[in-house]
């Protein structure tokens, strides 16, 4: 007869996992469900909140780990937001987006190309005919100034998707920046009948026709970029040449910004102008300016315009 308790307790235990455990999966999802309500809120550390508690009963909770990465990046963090994601791909190593975000996040870091690559790369090894990741490694060689890998890899994502813009438009800046202007002006004129608004494509084909000698379709080409963006001279940065009719480009921004202006960019993308107009004294002044309104001016590019102003001062 003292087995009965005991049977009747088991028969009570196993009533509770049967009725408890698919309450709890909901509530964790009701969890994961109002922080993306609180995120869409702007309610960062409420949405954390909710997060943890889901991880700290489900630690391995991939669609968690993932959502605490989006909170991360929305704060800036970057490594909190690659800590969780890189945990949740360990998890879930077969879901392509997932280390497609955490490859593009090592692209923001200068200091994490190679991890990027290395991301890029073992995506690439399984999904051959992938053309963002082709032209997301394009990128990175580009910003190294290893112009034949990028143009490399510019073209085999072109082989696939001969209207994917993105690589159109980066072929074309590619080949400006070797100076094939003619091959550029045509891979950017294709660019622009893709997507007429695409702004890279806009300001490449307005440099591209200047070096080929079309002045008017050049200017014609930057006036529409001012169309699409009154601070597309951000985009001019990297480019080694000098324009003949910058007097007429520092007129076309000038106005664009006297009507739109923005503060310290404005300042930052008149400095751009001016230090191609080789009026190195005005963008010097013009990049303290931006940098005393907190604008992250590149030290690269600061130190470049200290050196050139130096050098035109008077002995």
């Amino acid at each position: 007869m003292a087995h009965r308790p005991s049977t009747r307790g088991a028969a009570a235990l196993f009533l509770c996992l049967l009725i408890c455990v698919p309450l709890l999966g909901q509530d964790q999802s009701d969890r994961l469900r109002q922080a993306r309500r609180q995120m869409s809120l702007q309610r960062l550390d409420r949405a954390l909140k909710e997060v943890e508690r889901v991880l700290r009963i489900e630690p391995q909770n991939v669609e968690a780990l993932q959502l605490k990465g989006e909170i991360a990046l929305r704060r800036a963090d970057l490594d909190g937001a690659l800590s969780a994601w890189t945990e949740a791909s360990r998890l879930h190593p077969e879901d392509v987006e997932l280390r497609i975000m955490i490859g593009d996040l090592l692209l923001r870091r200068n200091d994490r190309l190679d991890d990027a690559l290395a991301v890029y790369g073992r995506i690439l090894q399984d999904d051959p005919g992938n053309v963002r990741i082709m032209v997301s490694m394009g990128s990175i060689h580009e910003r190294r100034g290893q112009w034949q890998e990028a143009a490399t890899l510019y073209r085999a994502a072109l082989a696939v998707d001969p209207n994917y813009v993105r690589a159109r438009s980066s072929l074309g800046a590619v080949l400006f920046k070797v100076g094939q202007y003619a091959e550029a002006s045509q891979e950017l004129q294709k660019a622009t009948e893709l997507s007429p608004r695409d702004l890279r494509s806009l300001v490449f084909a307005g440099l591209s026709q200047n070096h080929l000698g079309h002045y008017e379709n050049a200017l014609a080409r930057l006036k529409e970029a001012v169309e699409v963006d009154p601070h597309s001279a951000n985009q001019l940065i990297g480019v080694k040449e000098q324009l003949p009719q910058f007097t007429l480009l520092v007129a076309l921004f000038t106005k664009a910004y006297e009507e739109a202006p923005r503060e310290a960019g404005r300042s930052y993308d008149l400095a751009v102008i001016q230090y191609y107009a080789q009026d190195y004294e005005a963008a010097w002044r013009n990049l303290v300016r931006a940098e005393k309104l907190r604008f992250p001016v590149p030290i690269e590019f600061k130190e470049v315009v200290y050196a050139r102003r130096r050098l035109r001062s008077p002995s």
